[in-house]
């Protein structure tokens, strides 16, 4: 298919990395409908149902998705597990494409709405808890225009985070629900808390963005970017190595 195609095609867009899900259906480039998850860390309750809701609302049968686009990562393991078998399982159904976006990309591009004020340059950080004192993260230059990404996801303490960005820096993500105090020095300014969290909104944008590229992903390829392995599964791996 065709990119001009994908302009009458209806995409859905998933977003379960963080502590609060949500979902988008649209059709082409513009979003049709949005609906966020009535409770935190419910995500393998609350995304099925949210999603049949929203496709009824709007007449759309399933078999009639053809992309879906979901928030891939770094964040709740058990969230990414959750919105990823569901992406697979109804682009299974429905035979769509898949897409996969940053999630911290997606935090910055929600973002891009305080930016959007500043002419000056200044650096984002975008932060999520990795647990052990640790952030996954990523780092952006905003030049008065466009952000441009600097540091890939990666995991890092904050302060190495920190080390690694020029001042002035504004930092947002819900890994400052744990790690918030170790950024709250001079110069460095933490976004309001509406801005922590991504939503499938801007999961669609970006998502939209990587279908104009043709950026799509295989089924038997389509896994979350969890940056390193949870922490049960690094566990269960040292007791077998030292067996």
């Amino acid at each position: 298919m065709s990119i001009m195609c994908y302009e009458n095609s209806y995409i859905l867009a998933v977003e379960t990395s963080s502590r609060i899900g949500s979902v988008a259906l649209g059709k082409g480039e513009r979003v049709l409908g949005f609906e966020q998850f009535a409770s935190m860390a419910r995500h393998g309750v609350e995304l099925i149902p949210t999603a049949d809701k929203l496709l009824k609302e709007h007449n759309v049968c399933p078999c009639e998705i053809d992309v879906i686009c979901v928030s891939g990562g770094p964040g709740s393991f058990t969230g990414l597990r959750v919105g990823f078998s569901f992406a697979r399982a109804l682009a299974q159904v429905a035979d769509a494409k898949l897409v996969k976006v940053s999630s911290t990309e997606v935090i910055a591009e929600k973002l891009k709405k305080v930016l959007s004020d500043r002419r000056a340059v200044c650096s984002v950080a975008i932060v999520v808890d990795a647990k052990r004192n640790q952030i996954f993260a990523a780092g952006f230059e905003w030049n008065g225009d466009v952000l441009v990404r600097k540091i890939d996801d990666c995991v890092v303490f904050p302060n190495e985070l920190i080390d690694r960005l020029p001042m002035p820096i504004i930092v947002a993500g819900e890994g400052l629900m744990f790690h918030r105090e170790k950024f709250e020095r001079t110069g460095i300014e933490i976004a309001d808390e509406s801005y922590w969290r991504g939503d499938a909104k801007y999961v669609y944008e970006l998502g939209w963005q990587a279908i104009c590229n043709g950026e799509f992903v295989e089924r038997d390829k389509f896994v979350p970017n969890y940056i390193r392995l949870p922490e049960a599964e690094e566990k269960w791996r040292e007791r077998n190595e030292k067996k």
